[in-house]
């Protein structure tokens, strides 16, 4: 069983590998710069928690009828990790682009590459 820290510390790489065309565009780091930010107040980690939650609500919308609420709560688990090891704010953005990824419509086809995502993220963190 892995601890909650090197749980966090999984998330919070995955999250920030999911955004690398966006760290690959950024300033260089000056001098004063050299203070780090907390994740929840990190742009580049709240649009990894970003594109993770719409990449849950794609997987909740191919699911089948009777997977859905098992779906919806394996999301929520994560949401709750999220709020306990980096703040409400960080869990509030997951949360909302799973709603935004289940309620748009989307491309079908990208099923099996949002469920494989999403199976990847479970094994990180979910599973006990």
């Amino acid at each position: 069983m892995r601890s909650y820290k090197t749980r966090a510390t999984m998330l919070r790489l995955a999250c920030l590998m999911l955004a690398g065309p966006a760290l690959a565009q950024s300033p260089s780091i000056t001098p004063a710069q050299d203070v780090p930010t907390p994740p929840a107040d990190n742009p580049t980690f709240l649009d990894g928690l970003r594109r993770v939650g719409v990449m849950a609500g794609q997987v909740v919308e191919c699911s089948a009828d009777a997977d859905k609420q098992n779906e919806i709560s394996r999301a929520m688990e994560l949401a709750n990790l999220i709020a306990i090891h980096f703040g409400l704010k960080a869990a509030f953005t997951f949360t909302g682009a799973l709603g935004y990824g289940s309620g748009r419509p989307f491309d079908k086809a990208g099923c099996g590459q949002a469920i494989d995502g999403w199976k990847q993220i479970q094994a990180k963190y979910l599973n006990k």
